[in-house]
């Protein structure tokens, strides 16, 4: 057990307190502990601390201090402690705000996962490995379990199910604001594949927090706890408040994750709040783990009161039923270019969206495929949202214009399937038709820029520049505006007839309204462009908005607008009178997903 003096949520650590590990046997006749003694793990009072063993009889520690992740390991004989020491990668230089947590897992590794909330496109929650009897700071280089800024926050509970198949799994808090958006999340790493996916937990509406994750192996169930507001018919029902509330569960099969709204009280006190919900670090009825028939049993605090209340579940042991294999195939609940559509734009993407989670590596070219007319491949690149559930078609040129496109998610035991391995019952096949070309006798041309150059200024931070950012924030609490650049040097003479713009929503989407604006000022940089700086903004052509995350937009714009900038530089800026902020993807984040310009030529 390790034991610590805390120091309080957004402080930085403080030194000459000691942390120890306090040893115990257990004589279960008796029913009682024997201490073996304690040492000291660090000498520093900090917010959090993560304890585990190894395979080799070591035991790690992780904590933050100083903005760094730090770590330190006992002998084989789990008793002395070495020196703490930072870990090597330069991604745990964090906030004062972050912490840290270790699991042991694999038989022969040890996992530390970090939050990191830097105010950049680096934010997240990120994960780095080391294995069992290598040196002390021989650490892989971390890699993002999620990305993007406000993606991460400091609550994470960590756990690893050995029995039934090799998984890590942490429960998580973000710093996401907007009703829609996941507040806690389940994060699932298949050691296979090394690939880490998201599952939303509850939204930032239902107002969790301190989520904890426990593994039901006798019943193949994750039962996830945390605070909720209270229920009705007690004092301060149904308040969204940091200081507590009451402790609810929410679970769902191990072979089918997926949490709905539905979730149930465990721990209520009807005066007082109930909070900080934990439990055993080992996995529920496990025989590997030493745990069979244990039931479950979680502990929460009544900070009024200084008591601890408790609720036991004994009903999961040998006599659990575990839940009904997945049997139900999957859908397509929603395409785009819709079935029938017309006048789609030469530069559109196809997507095709699923009832539930699908496996990725049945998701590529050849499960899902475009031809032009009855039978021309349309040569493209599938990529698959497993936030989403989203299967993404993007050509690798434009489409012609006028021409019939049919587009099909194959089927059948060829076709996509599940994460339970169910495939779609039979093809799913729809068809769309382009915009024809200009009339007068002439062809229309189409064309495509990506951003040549683009940043974001916060009046939060008003010397600081943004222009490496993965991300383009749009804001007016605090004041965020965006800007874009695109080289028309090419298109002098020409005649616009139409023209969009294609963005991508990041981890935040807004409720509000965005408004596109022309900027006159041509000779902002990107690495140069301050809120003290900014350019003017001018005249709008366009707004976006609402938006979810993670999603693409096509935001027509007023092609009379962009008339005069044809022969040079366009520049457009980003604002909004919503407090509501978003994040979009700059070209920082990749060509995928950076923002773009399709202009069509009379």
């Amino acid at each position: 057990m390790a034991s610590f003096k805390f120091v309080n949520d957004g402080l930085p650590a403080e030194p000459n307190f000691p942390t120890t590990m306090r040893r115990y046997s257990y004589n279960t006749s008796t029913k009682t502990y024997t201490s073996l003694g304690s040492t000291q793990i660090n000498n520093q009072k900090t917010e959090t601390l993560s304890i585990d063993k190894d395979s080799t009889g070591r035991v790690w520690a992780t904590w933050q201090q100083g903005n760094r992740i730090f770590l330190n390991v006992t002998d084989t004989a789990g008793v002395n402690w070495g020196t703490p020491f930072q870990h090597p990668a330069a991604l745990s230089n964090v906030s004062v705000d972050d912490n840290s947590a270790v699991i042991a897992f694999g038989g022969n590794k040890v996992g530390v996962m970090w939050s990191r909330q830097v105010g950049d496109a680096t934010d997240g929650m990120y994960w780095s490995v080391h294995a069992d009897g290598d040196a002390n700071s021989s650490w892989t280089t971390p890699v993002a379990a999620v990305k993007g800024q406000r993606s991460g926050d400091d609550h994470m509970n960590l756990k690893w199910l050995d029995a039934s198949s090799d998984r890590v799994f942490a429960a998580i808090k973000t710093s996401f604001t907007s009703a829609s958006q996941p507040l806690i999340q389940l994060l699932a790493l298949d050691t296979s594949t090394s690939a880490w996916s998201a599952t939303t937990i509850a939204t930032v509406a239902e107002c969790p927090n301190r989520v904890i994750v426990l593994i039901d192996e006798s019943t193949q169930m994750l039962r996830t706890f945390a605070t909720y507001p209270k229920p009705s018919g007690t004092t301060n029902a149904g308040v969204c408040t940091s200081s507590g509330g009451a402790i609810y569960e929410k679970s769902t099969p191990l072979n089918k994750i997926s949490f709905t709204t539905t979730k149930t009280a465990r721990i209520v006190d009807a005066d007082q709040y109930v909070h900080n919900v934990t439990s055993t670090k080992q996995n529920l009825n496990s025989s590997a783990r030493g745990t069979a028939n244990s039931g479950l049993l979680v502990l929460a605090d009544v900070n009024a009161t200084s008591r601890y209340w408790h609720f036991y579940d004994g009903s999961g042991g040998s006599g659990g039923t575990p839940p009904p294999a997945d049997t139900t195939a999957p859908t397509v609940t929603a395409t785009s270019p819709a079935p029938g559509s017309t006048g789609v734009a030469a530069a559109a993407n196809v997507t095709a969206t699923f009832s539930e989670a699908m496996n990725a590596s049945t998701v590529t070219s050849s499960t899902f495929t475009l031809q032009a007319g009855s039978s021309t491949p349309v040569p493209a690149v599938v990529a698959y949202d497993s936030a989403n559930n989203v299967a993404t078609l993007n050509p690798n040129a434009d489409l012609a214009a006028g021409t019939v496109y049919t587009a099909t998610v194959k089927g059948g035991s060829g076709g996509v399937k599940d994460s339970a391995g169910n495939a779609l019952a039979a093809d799913r096949t729809w068809t769309f038709t382009t915009a024809p070309a200009s009339g007068g006798g002439g062809t229309a041309q189409t064309v495509t820029l990506t951003a040549t150059a683009d940043t974001y200024a916060s009046g939060g931070a008003a010397g600081t520049n943004y222009g490496t950012s993965a991300m383009l924030g749009v804001d007016n609490s605090p004041v965020e505006v965006a800007y874009l650049k695109f080289d028309l040097t090419p298109y002098a003479g020409k005649t616009i007839q139409s023209a969009t713009l294609q963005l991508v929503s990041a981890g935040s989407g807004s409720t509000g309204k965005q408004n596109v604006k022309l900027v006159a000022d041509d000779g902002w940089t990107e690495t140069g462009v301050t809120y003290n700086s900014r350019p003017a903004l001018g005249t709008t052509i366009g707004t976006l908005g609402p938006t979810a995350t993670n999603t693409s937009y096509s935001v027509p714009l007023t092609a009379a607008g962009l008339a005069g900038d044809l022969g040079s530089q366009l520049s457009l800026g980003f604002d909004t009178s919503s407090s509501d902020g978003l994040d979009l993807n700059s070209r920082e984040a990749g060509s995928a997903v950076a923002p773009k310009l399709v202009l069509t030529f009379q």
